[in-house]
């Protein structure tokens, strides 16, 4: 009877532990407002991000996949490289440079679609942003990706960044440290979101067997 109980136990075990214990992977992919340029990825929004949902008790890792100077057609050409293996989620954010150098709408658009549809391929969970110029929330929709319109909540007003939160003598107007952990606090409950559903989606079912009693 023990031995027939910690069998049971073992295989009740191994069936739930691996998933229950591994954290939810999360891919943030951009241009240099996810590199976090001249401020170093220690002090951009993943990090600060990575510490808020771990201060709340998830289990997260978040790699930083942005790249200065990254177009959307840039991010069709390393979706894969860039959002590896193993992503539970992506947070994508691209478009700045697009249209900073003045490429059509109609290609930066077809360039998000393919982006996001590569990743829900892969059954990674997306999390795409926008921003003033760009209203991506169809494309969401289309794949059934949750949507932040506004990249820049808190660090911004009418399109244009505070200076209070860019950095002085840039002409880019990138933000300082501090520009980014409101970024990340403002971002922080959409991603939250995804990781419940994710870590809800490796929860056993409810006819689980349970654990048995060993005496």
């Amino acid at each position: 009877m023990r031995r027939h109980a910690l069998a049971v136990l073992t295989t009740f075990v191994a069936a739930v532990s691996p998933a229950c214990a591994a954290p939810v992977h999360i891919a943030a992919f951009g241009d240099s407002n996810t590199a976090a340029f001249l401020v170093g990825e220690d002090q951009g929004y993943p990090a600060d991000l990575e510490k808020i949902l771990k201060a709340k008790g998830y289990d997260v890792s978040i790699t930083n996949g942005g790249v200065s100077g990254a177009t959307s057609a840039d991010g069709v050409a390393s979706v894969d490289e860039l959002v590896p293996a193993g992503s539970d989620i992506a947070i994508v954010f691209f478009g700045r440079n697009d249209h900073r150098q003045g490429i059509d709408e109609a290609v930066t658009r077809a360039n998000m679609d393919r982006i996001v549809a590569r990743l829900r391929s892969r059954h990674v969970a997306v999390l795409l942003c926008g921003y003033w110029q760009y209203d991506f929330s169809a494309i969401a929709a289309k794949y059934r990706a949750a949507y932040y319109p506004e990249f820049f909540t808190g660090v911004s007003a009418n399109g244009d960044k505070l200076p209070q939160y860019t950095l002085s003598l840039d002409p880019w107007h990138h933000l300082t440290a501090e520009g980014y952990k409101i970024v990340a606090a403002r971002i922080a409950p959409a991603v939250e979101a995804l990781v419940r559903k994710v870590e809800a989606s490796r929860a056993p079912p409810t006819n689980a067997p349970v654990a048995a009693s060993v005496h």
